[in-house]
């Protein structure tokens, strides 16, 4: 039989051993501050351990960019980002309760799917030529009059034929 003082000294050490180990999790989560530039370094953002955004900053040359092609580059690091912020909160949080706990799987299912890389899109030149990107709106295009009759035209109506040879 254990000595049950050694068994108390055992789980009061598992006990403080493991709230050491929570402590220096929440602290590596707490400075789990991810802050990335574009490839070009025209934006550069920085997200908390929850995704959300806390800065962005723009380059001067940032504005030499047509506003679509900025908004792009602006999601793209930022979504860049947000992966490498998850991506380290999982492994913190691995390393707390193990990589199949409950506990990851919950933060996994609370992450978003990752994006694969788009194909870059070609370039919408209707502009360029002066054509609106979408036909305007408008009352609907009024229905074609009926084609008037022709001298050829010997009056046989070919909606009441039946044309299977049933008949």
């Amino acid at each position: 039989m254990r000595d049950p003082q050694e068994w108390m000294r055992e789980q009061e050490q598992r006990s403080a051993a493991l709230l050491a180990k929570a402590e220096q999790a929440k602290a590596e989560l707490e400075n789990n501050v991810v802050t990335m530039s574009s490839p070009d370094r025209l934006v550069t953002v920085t997200v908390n351990p929850g995704g959300g955004l806390t800065s962005l900053a723009l380059s001067p040359q940032a504005q030499e960019r047509p506003p679509a092609q900025l908004a792009s580059l602006i999601m793209s690091t930022y979504r860049k980002a947000t992966t490498k912020a998850a991506d380290r909160t999982l492994e913190i949080m691995a390393g707390l309760t193990g990589e199949d706990s409950d506990a990851v799987d919950f933060i996994k299912s609370t992450l978003p799917p990752r994006e694969e890389p788009r194909p870059t899109e070609e370039p919408d030149d209707s502009a360029r030529f002066g054509v609106p990107a979408e036909p305007p709106s408008g009352p609907p295009a009024k229905p074609r009059p009926p084609r008037p009759a022709s001298d050829e035209d010997d009056g046989e109506d070919f909606q009441h034929v039946d044309w299977t040879g049933r008949s």
